[in-house]
């Protein structure tokens, strides 16, 4: 069933000859499921080749090559989630594979906090960088499938923003299966169309994405490889909203996929009609906190130069 999305896709230029000249990417939902997805979309092959040549990351802001700097952000954005996702462990320390690793700063955070850390990050310049500047030495250069082997089952796989960008879920979940502990901990963050607040979540819809989830339809994929739902929410962040924190259990006894399948007119309807509603109601709140931030960090900055000049 056909979705509207937005007229402005900021990435579909940098995929080239994958989109054949397109303006945009089209979105559907699956008529069976209710599965957000793009269609038409570029092959597995097509995909995997084009993040692995590092064309889709193609700046990384200057203030970050100091390693101190970049340390400190990656507290102040990536703490949260990872707090959260320790916290849905029940363990004070263990093993963690985080699944798209990016620039390294979650994986720096949880090292942090006292936690064993590999990844894996197909784009080699944010490879190197989460080498070299992050400092996280076991983040390996690849994708997570069904191939992927460890030393040792973590306790914890860890993904921020990266099913969604995953051409091959199938894949994904075997490799996610064979590296985690029985009874071990999956924690996904990922953007969404649902429960949104924001124009955001339909800009989510862009050809960089090629797929978008509910925690529905979460449920689903991860039931499919013995995982069962423990807890979400769309209300985790306080750096972004329209942004799902779903944490699983590798149980082997999840219930039967069909039980999560969403009505497609439904989903349809919710993307058509009532997305938009959402985003002008919730805009003035939205436009009142961005203020109260700029406010708090104005005068945050004041009081510091104060200290420092007394």
């Amino acid at each position: 069933m056909p979705l509207r999305n937005t007229d402005v896709d900021v990435h579909i230029a940098k995929y080239g000859e994958l989109y054949a000249g397109e303006p945009k990417s089209r979105w559907v939902a699956c008529g069976r499921c209710g599965f957000v997805h793009q269609n038409p979309r570029p092959t597995v092959d097509d995909l995997n080749a084009f993040y692995s040549r590092g064309e889709y990351h193609t700046e990384i802001p200057s203030s970050w090559r100091d390693p101190a700097l970049y340390a400190r952000f990656a507290e102040s954005y990536y703490g949260p989630k990872v707090d959260h996702a320790i916290r849905a462990s029940g363990l004070s320390t263990g093993s963690v594979f985080e699944v798209g690793a990016g620039h390294g700063g979650s994986l720096q955070v949880f090292r942090k906090r006292g936690w064993r850390v590999v990844g894996v990050e197909p784009d080699p310049t944010l490879q190197a960088f989460a080498v070299e500047v992050a400092g996280v030495e076991t983040v390996r250069r690849g994708l997570l499938d069904r191939e992927t082997r460890v030393a040792e089952q973590v306790d914890l796989v860890y993904s921020n923003h990266t099913f969604e960008h995953v051409a091959d879920l199938a894949s994904l979940m075997a490799g996610i299966r064979t590296i985690l502990k029985p009874g071990g901990i999956v924690f996904t963050a990922v953007p969404t169309y649902y429960r949104n607040r924001s124009r955001m979540s339909l800009l989510w819809m862009n050809s960089a994405h090629y797929s978008l989830f509910t925690h529905a339809s979460l449920d689903q994929l991860l039931a499919r490889h013995d995982l069962e739902e423990v807890a979400h929410t769309y209300r985790g962040w306080r750096q972004e909203v329209d942004d799902l924190w779903h944490v699983s259990r590798f149980t082997g006894r999840a219930p039967a996929p069909e039980t999560f399948y969403e009505d497609a007119r439904a989903v349809a309807r919710y993307v058509n009609l009532l997305n938009p509603v959402n985003t002008a109601v919730h805009a003035p709140f939205l436009l009142a906190r961005r203020l109260a931030r700029r406010v708090g960090g104005a005068l945050k900055r004041r009081t510091l130069a104060l200290v420092r000049g007394s």
